[in-house]
């Protein structure tokens, strides 16, 4: 791991973000004036985190060919042989400084993935390589990186923003708060004195409010204002424009030092879907920190990793959280919260390898990783999950078991409660999968994923009053964001507003017939919907289109074409998507004496007689034939 100073004009911060996240992913300690201190003396300042840096940056634009700070940077980073220049649109870098490669990053604007990064991170192993031999500075004594550069009122939201020290050099020391057997304390601080930052930190207090009353006993959530020491702070920052806003986020821990930063971008969405992602990984970096003190702590380095593995499932731009997994567990294999989300990681490629050539080699790293850890925590809960998706689809029972012990085991993990309710919608036990989703939605107040899939279990259930009560409930909470928009679209798509769903989905799926047959079902707009799904009888067809298509079909009582299609899968394809049996939708599937014969093959059946629990829509009014009775009659 290198120490990299990075040299940029403040009108490039843009550009500059992406550079420090790449080169922290990539293992690196940064030092760039977003680390300022105030009352710093800014010159010595720079001048310890240059001795310090195995490889200086320099990031050559417009701008910074025009700064006398950059290029007072750049020529110590030249004397020293620690030189790395970068140039971004087309610009040339200042005379003195082009008998050097520099390497050319084009009309790249900071977004997207940083043009040749290999080739930074190249050049800064050689400079690294160069120096090591030499006699530096120690990144832990010196003070953070700072410059001039900014004006009064920019320095004062950086100096907010940075939280002042950086964590200790080389990770070696353990990051925990004094006391580690006392409640530790957590708030949320605004990046500077004005009344715009007061309400971005109290927006963020609000939403960790909720997660404060479910973690009651784990963590304390204080008011700055009470003047309570925190062991956690969380600053919160909004830049960008209008159109394309973007957020920041720095955590520091008891002694300031900046434990994680994350900046999250519209990707063409609104303001308020950056503030959602940003609440979002507040509280996935919280219960991460909170499981590394559990844990015994972990090395600066690889902590920031953890973290950084945590926020990636909210869309923070970090790598994939398998990329940043596995160098935990390769040097501290007995670390078990890594372990547990690098199997859940596992687990989720499988799910989306489905289907797809990717699927063998997305099987095999999971199996191997299963064989690593299991023999280390045989009992680690996230192990049902894995072993579900290696198992046969039609073991419902072992699904289901092994996941209601690992609740039991892990009773506050949201993500297995979610599971076993899919669990129980698969073999048609709605109001147990309705009880389980709605536990999983409360263990995760602050994920819309939650909040969506009580809403559509509710649904799915026949529970539509429930169901629309919910989505109110998220209308309130999640105005404004895509999350809302997906869960208005999955409700509204099949039991809600039709026109809504056109309004949000216009060119979805084949779902523009769905939809007319939605506002007409005339005979001529159904017979255009099956004439549509017909199509594709003389081509191959994944379990989740003849899903789609078969509960568009049930809903207008195409029962000979739900059959058909259904026949066209093999068992273990079909057995995927027996959920959708269950729906409202598929009513007259189940009423039709086929239906047992078809959950024979399914395996659904022998599930039923083995556990002797039958599915809810036997014992609800509508049904015209026994259900324990007519099974027996198929032996």
């Amino acid at each position: 791991m290198a120490h990299v100073f990075l040299s940029y004009a403040h009108d490039d911060l843009a550009l500059a973000r992406p550079l420090v996240a790449a080169l922290e992913k990539a293992g690196h300690q940064v030092w760039y004036d977003r680390h300022i201190e105030g009352g710093a003396q800014y010159s010595h300042r720079i001048e310890q985190a240059l001795d310090a840096a195995a490889a200086v940056v320099v990031l050559w634009t417009e701008h910074s060919v025009a700064s006398a700070w950059v290029r007072d940077e750049a020529a110590d980073g030249r004397d020293r042989g620690k030189l790395v220049p970068v140039s971004a649109g087309g610009v040339q870098p200042p005379i003195g400084f082009r008998q050097y490669q520099t390497i050319e990053l084009g009309k790249w604007s900071g977004r997207g993935k940083v043009p040749r990064l290999a080739d930074l991170l190249q050049a800064v192993a050689d400079r690294t390589e160069a120096s090591a031999s030499s006699p530096s500075a120690s990144i832990a004594d010196s003070a953070p990186v700072a410059r001039p550069r900014p004006s009064p009122s920019r320095r004062s939201w950086l100096i907010a923003a940075a939280a002042a020290v950086l964590m200790l050099a080389g990770g070696v020391a353990l990051w925990r708060w004094p006391g580690r057997d006392s409640l530790p304390v957590v708030t949320v601080a605004p990046s500077d004195g004005s009344p715009r930052a007061r309400a971005i930190a109290n927006d963020l207090f609000v939403s960790l409010g909720s997660l404060a009353q479910i973690g009651e006993g784990r963590w304390k959530l204080v008011d700055p204002g009470t003047g309570t020491r925190a062991d956690l702070t969380f600053r919160p920052t909004d830049s960008g424009s209008a159109t394309a806003p973007q957020a920041g986020l720095v955590l520091t821990g008891r002694d300031n030092g900046l434990l994680w930063s994350g900046e999250f971008e519209s990707d063409g969405g609104s303001a308020a879907d950056v503030r959602q992602r940003r609440a979002l990984a507040a509280g996935r970096v919280l219960d991460c920190n909170l499981e590394a003190r559990a844990a015994g702590g972990l090395p600066g380095d690889l902590l920031k990793m953890f973290l950084n593995a945590c926020a990636a499932s909210v869309g923070n731009g970090a790598d994939s959280p398998d990329a940043q997994l596995r160098p935990i567990v390769a040097r501290l294999p007995r670390f078990e919260p890594a372990w547990r989300r690098l199997i859940l990681a596992d687990a989720d490629a499988v799910t989306e390898a489905r289907f797809t050539p990717d699927l063998l080699q997305a099987q095999a790293q999971l199996r191997t990783d299963v064989a690593q850890v299991k023999p280390r925590f045989p009992d680690l809960p996230e192990l049902a999950i894995a072993e579900n998706e290696l198992a046969p689809r039609l073991d419902y029972g072992g699904q289901i078991a092994r996941l209601s012990a690992a609740v039991e085991r892990a009773p506050t993990s949201a993500r297995l409660w979610s599971e076993l309710s899919n669990a129980l919608a698969q073999v048609g036990l709605m109001n147990d999968a309705v009880a389980k989703a709605r536990k999983a939605a409360e263990l995760d107040p602050l994920s819309p994923d939650g909040t969506t899939n009580i809403v559509m279990t509710l649904a799915n259930s026949g529970e539509l009053d429930a169901a629309r009560q919910e989505l109110a409930s998220a209308e309130k909470l999640w105005a404004g964001t895509a999350a809302l928009r997906n869960a208005q679209l999955a409700f509204a798509m099949r039991y809600g507003d039709v026109r809504l769903a056109q309004r949000l989905d216009p060119s979805g799926y084949n779902t523009a017939a769905f939809y007319q047959a939605r506002l007409d079902p005339s005979p001529a707009n159904i017979a255009r919907l099956k004439a549509g799904i017909d199509e594709f009888r003389s081509k191959a067809v994944t379990a989740s289109q003849v899903g789609w298509a078969t509960q568009a079909l049930g809903q207008f009582g195409l029962v000979d074409d739900v059959f058909y299609w259904f026949g066209r899968l093999s068992t273990d394809d079909a057995a995927r998507i027996a959920y959708v049996l269950f729906r409202p939708t598929m009513a007259s599937v189940r009423q039709n004496p086929r239906f047992l014969p078809l959950a024979k093959r399914l395996g659904l059946l022998a599930y039923w007689r083995a556990s002797r629990r039958w599915p809810d829509f036997c014992d609800r009014p509508g049904i015209s034939y026994n259900c324990q009775a007519e099974a027996a009659k198929l032996g």
